[in-house]
């Protein structure tokens, strides 16, 4: 590790004027970003920094109430069932092995007749490219499928139920039998891995080294729900039907213009960005990757005969007030796949994750060394970036009609960590940004420290950057999402200074399947249907529809564009959190040119929460510490009872409600963007983010800890200053970048003290 410079000194924080007390230092307001609402409100908290800059001072720092101890745990499921011989495991693998063989050969007839889906100006056809599945995924999710086989030939030959079907068989496994290669081997944590990050996030944790690594499955909050106990789709727990997804989303779901007054679109943009470094779960495809067809190009369900077994499709009332007018009655959907959960157990099904469960900027540097080399610069540490253009690398071998590549301008679609980077131009550009940063901070360490080989530099960086990305989560993001009294009382609000001791080598960080599935989806809720672009001078310079720039990412290659939808991010408010979706999302969800029509996303959300067999909304409140509805007027605490009586008339019981569609109707909770039950589980992952990473950035005691000099530095660090930084032009921007510029927020130069720069002096080590 390196050690301070001598040559650093930090800087010493100014005697506030007109502060409560004259021993309050004044600091730049990205310090105590998360009491803004606080602050703003207080009169006497404004100071002045050096050279006049406008500056606050922050409250006094509070303990945690110990309710940061409390995690959501899976109540364990207690079910015998008769002893089961390797014999008779090996018997049923047997046949789950046919079982592949048939399906194999069923694919191989769907793909002769065409029964794909082949049309790449169809929204489908885009929606499978946004699910692109990894080489390495494929092989795991196929050795998933044959362990869910597998139990399900024994769930047959001894008539097991539901309930003995997922939770009876995970007391047997696979080990010791002829399918035990499914059964992952844990990796090999080298001495490198105790300093820095494996790329797929093995290793972090030294005694579970496979907890947080890429292509394993998601854990559970709560029991799931599969229709035959172990990977049938959710269905009523009364008699089995549940209605339409698409159904659910007309009856429930408005498009309605009501912005937050002070909370900016960056906002939704971080959600996104921050949900593609946690979440990327599979779907089933065929072997040479083209995409399964549930429904036809006329909008029908294929036919049973030539129907794949991973078709899920969403049925579309022949009445939609949408869909009906282009004959549309079936939305394709395909099924998330598997993989052999830990222990090599059989039972219930868990999808997988097949990018690290971490925040480790995974979407700067991918989850798999193959994709690293693919973005890696060999030369000194850096990063590909196009060179006269500063953009993202061009990925000129983008599948037809996955993204809109203008070839004849060479203006090609992007490579990034993560796969999903051209969907809508708001990503690709926090993607620039980020990719970006990484080389400026490469360059200024070269010079720092010329003794430094590339792969130091590069790892060296690479654990700033992370830290970087870390600290405005915790500092700037979630603060706005969950609260600030929340994060507090779960000591999920940075530290001012010091270390933290939360580290916890028992906590698994593993995504939660509630959370990937449900929960964290609230962020479409914010969505703006009209992108706004500002130029120079704050005005609007452009304003898109968002069905017109699913994977279009072209715009950047226009000079000045990038700043403009930086701008745009600092500028434009983000919706509220509510069950008002844009119709962008709602109707035209990756429609293409000369289609009227696109997907609907709730739909999708709520389909997916079937499939992954997440448990009921009633079950996940009643975890969370609400009271357990018996009637649907039980649901008027915290959903009004507008949208309950709309549950009432669409769900045969209370214990059938989708978990997404309940969640983002709950009342937000004061002082945060969520309701009790999303606040719940978001704030449940984001612990397990924090404690179960022994990389994270303010740890202490560890061979992966900074020094407090470097710690002091990356706690400058905000969004405002990584926009500054890296834009093409950016001179002014307000502190705090998530919020809207008003007030003790105004915006202010580049190079006001009011956002501050990151010293990287504390990294200068001496040659040895």
């Amino acid at each position: 590790m390196t050690e301070p410079s001598p040559r650093y000194t930090p800087y010493a924080p100014e005697t506030a004027e007109g502060c409560s007390s004259s021993s309050v230092p004044c600091v730049p307001l990205v310090t105590c970003a998360p009491h803004y609402d606080q602050l703003k409100a207080l009169p006497y908290a404004t100071c002045r920094l050096h050279g006049g800059a406008l500056g606050v001072c922050c409250p006094p720092e509070e303990k945690s109430s110990g309710d940061r101890t409390r995690l959501l745990e899976q109540q364990p499921v207690d079910v015998k069932i008769r002893p089961i011989s390797k014999e008779e495991i090996n018997d049923a693998a047997r046949t789950g092995l046919w079982d592949l063989v048939e399906r194999d050969l069923l694919e191989k007839s769907l793909q002769e007749r065409n029964i794909v889906v082949s049309d790449s100006r169809s929204a489908a056809f885009g929606h499978l490219q946004f699910f692109k599945t990894s080489p390495e995924a494929m092989k795991i999710g196929r050795d998933g499928l044959l362990v869910a086989r597998t139990s399900n030939q024994l769930v047959r030959r001894f008539n097991l139920t539901p309930l003995q079907a997922g939770f009876g068989l995970v007391s047997f496994n696979t080990k010791d039998t002829i399918i035990e290669n499914t059964c992952p081997s844990g990796p090999e944590c080298d001495e490198k891995s105790k300093f820095y990050r494996n790329i797929d996030g093995s290793c972090n944790n030294l005694q579970n080294p496979m907890w947080g690594q890429a292509r394993t499955p998601f854990q559970r909050a709560v029991t799931p729900h599969y229709a035959d106990g172990f990977f049938a789709p959710r269905k009523s727990s009364r008699d089995g039907s549940l209605p339409s997804a698409r159904a659910v989303s007309v009856s429930t779901v408005i498009d309605v213009d009501q912005p937050y007054p002070d909370v900016t679109l960056s906002i939704m943009q971080w959600g996104q960005f921050i949900d593609h470094d946690l979440t990327h779960s599979p779907i089933f495809r065929f072997g040479n990757k083209s995409g399964i067809e549930c429904c036809n190009d006329r909008g029908r369900e294929v036919d049973p005969s030539f129907r794949h077994p991973s078709c899920f499709p969403i049925l579309i009332p022949e009445n939609d007030p949408f869909f009906a007018r282009f004959g549309r009655r079936c939305m394709n959907f395909v099924r998330s796949m598997p993989a052999p959960r830990s222990g090599c157990g059989l039972g219930y099904v868990e999808q997988m994750n097949q990018i690290t469960h971490f925040l480790d900027a995974s979407t700067v540097y991918g989850s798999s060394e193959r994709e690293l080399e693919e973005l890696r610069d060999r030369s000194r540490g850096l990063l590909r970036v196009q060179e006269s253009t500063g953009l993202l690398p061009a990925d000129p071998d983008a599948e037809e009609g996955a993204c809109e590549a203008d070839r004849e301008s060479n203006h090609h679609c992007f490579l990034a960590g993560d796969n999903r980077v051209n969907e809508q131009p708001g990503l690709t550009v926090i993607h620039t940004i980020w990719v970006r940063e990484h080389n400026r901070l490469v360059t200024e360490m070269a010079r720092l420290n010329p003794h430094w080989a590339g792969e130091t530099l590069f790892q060296e960086t690479r654990r700033i950057l992370v830290a970087e990305i870390q600290h405005i989560i915790y500092n700037e993001w979630l603060p706005i999402i969950v609260g600030p009294r929340y994060a507090q009382s779960r000591s999920l609000l940075p530290l001012r200074r010091g270390f933290s001791q939360d580290y916890d080598a028992s906590v698994n960080p593993n995504i939660l399947n509630e959370f990937a599935t449900v929960a964290f989806r609230f962020g479409h809720t914010l969505v703006q249907g009209m992108l706004r672009l500002f130029d120079r001078s704050g005005r609007t310079s452009e304003v898109l529809q968002l069905r017109d720039n699913f994977n279009t990412p072209t715009h950047l290659y226009t000079p000045g564009k990038l700043d403009e939808f930086l701008r745009g991010l600092a500028s434009q408010r983000a919706q509220r959190f509510d069950n008002f979706v844009t119709r962008e999302l709602t109707n035209h969800l990756f429609q293409m040119e000369n289609h009227g029509f696109g997907m609907d996303l709730v739909a999708l959300n709520i389909q997916r929460g079937r499939d992954h067999g997440v448990a009921p909304y009633n079950e996940l409140r009643a975890a969370c510490g609400l009271p357990r509805a018996t009637d649907f007027k039980d649901l008027h605490d915290v959903i009004p009872p507008h949208v309950v009586s709309i549950f009432a008339s669409l769900y045969r019981h209370v214990d059938d409600i989708d978990p997404f569609i309940a969640g983002i109707a709950e009342t937000p909770v004061e002082g945060s963007l969520l309701g009790p039950t999303f606040r719940c589980i978001v704030g449940d992952q984001f612990i397990r983010l924090k404690r179960g990473d022994r990389f994270f950035y303010d740890n202490a005691g560890l061979p992966t800890s900074f020094t407090e000099a470097q710690l002091h530095e990356i706690r400058k660090v905000s969004w405002a200053r990584i926009l500054c930084d890296n834009g093409d032009d950016i001179e002014h921007m307000q502190p705090l970048a998530m919020r809207s510029p008003v007030g003790i927020n105004e915006k202010v130069s580049c190079e006001s003290p009011a956002i501050p720069k990151l010293d990287l002096t504390p990294w200068i080590s001496s040659p040895h």
